[in-house]
């Protein structure tokens, strides 16, 4: 069961349908006290498929809603052009920056001392990861300030000098909100966060602007019912502010997005609306392997928004982990957990140095020094 939040009743009704599709069953209607209406809807018996979409993208159904909220004729393509251009101009500029660290001094990537045996061997197990000369350089100069003379000391300790670790607290003072490319687990993140939640006797609220992706409302639908929690459609940053002001949540806030490009100025200008309006700590989410130029890019971008921790997932699914490992290095993002499984269960697992330090070496079995 889903709820649904709008200023009049068949208002909130095309959301259900949106959502639900055409078997969508209004269950109960309630009057709210600021005039809205919430009503609660299903699609069971029989669940199906969410209907296409017939509405504007994720930025472009944002800008909509705030300039008709602000009693301006909506402008269709940009809320604002000349505060998006200066920002998307001012992004990309600070990015070029941070892309072009190999360049500075002239010196090009880093090379690091492989004189010895054990950095040697520990270019023999990274390299083939993609971490990249940075990272890679960072974690042999960490690894020789191992007091322990064995291969997993010397890898944990590197892991620790070479990033910083923040566990999310899972607590109601922090709200949060999942970013990130489509498909890298962002809902099967939310939905793990909130069994943390749950199980340390505190509840859940959970919000999705993430609707218009096919199966995306199915999908949280299922883990919401697996949990026992009810979720919200958010369309807006309006519906945002009406869920929370409205239900008044006392356990741990969570915001699904929409993948979006970092580098689409409209897209970001509604990110940030809906992070303004739920006040929440963005979260990158980036699966383990990827193309690790794309993912600097990201992250590099990603941090201008405001990103300071990351979730790394999928290290069930890939041999090679050092994309992910290498973007969050180079844009300075703390690693927050990781996840190892698609089941809710399994949970996402603190990130930890020794953790990475016993995945990698598991990766490929063999002394380093």
């Amino acid at each position: 069961m889903m709820k649904f939040i709008a200023s009049s009743l068949e208002a909130a009704k095309a959301k259900a349908q949106r959502a639900l599709g055409e078997r969508a069953v209004v269950i109960a209607v309630r009057n709210l006290p600021s005039g809205d209406v919430e009503i609660s809807a299903s699609d069971k018996p029989a669940p199906n498929a969410p209907a296409p979409r017939l509405e504007p993208t994720f930025g472009e159904a944002a800008r909509r809603v705030i300039d008709e909220k602000a009693g301006r004729e909506p402008t269709g393509a940009r809320l604002n052009e000349p505060l998006e251009k200066r920002y998307a101009e001012d992004a990309l500029a600070r990015l070029r920056g941070e892309l072009s660290r190999a360049g500075k001094g002239g010196g090009g990537a880093p090379s690091p001392d492989l004189s010895d045996k054990t950095a040697k061997g520990l270019s023999d197990l990274l390299t083939p990861h993609g971490v990249g000369p940075y990272l890679l350089k960072a974690l042999i100069d960490g690894a020789r300030h191992s007091r322990i003379d064995e291969d997993l000391y010397r890898l944990e300790t590197a892991f620790a000098e070479a990033f910083s670790y923040a566990p999310l607290p899972v607590d109601p003072a922090t709200p949060i909100m999942l970013v990130g490319p489509t498909g890298a687990g962002k809902t099967s993140s939310a939905a793990k966060l909130a069994s943390a939640a749950m199980e340390n006797d505190l509840s859940a609220f959970i919000m999705t602007a993430d609707a218009g992706r096919a199966g995306a409302v199915e999908q949280l639908r299922t883990y919401s019912d697996s949990l026992g929690a009810d979720f919200f459609i958010v369309e807006t940053p309006f519906d945002v502010e009406k869920a929370l002001q409205i239900n008044r949540p006392q356990g741990l806030v969570l915001l699904d997005t929409p993948g979006v490009s970092p580098f689409d100025a409209g897209d970001m200008a509604a990110l940030r609306s809906f992070r303004d309006a739920s006040g929440a700590e963005p979260v990158l989410v980036l699966p383990a392997s990827g193309d690790a130029a794309e993912f600097q890019e990201w992250t590099a971008a990603f941090r201008e928004f405001g990103v300071r921790k990351t979730i790394i997932t999928k290290f069930d699914a890939t041999k090679r982990v050092g994309a992910a490992l290498a973007a969050a290095h180079s844009a300075q993002l703390a690693l927050a957990h990781f996840s190892e499984s698609a089941f809710i269960s399994e949970g996402l697992t603190p990130a930890s140095p020794e953790f990475l330090a016993r995945r990698l070496l598991a990766s490929r079995p063999g002394r380093i020094g």
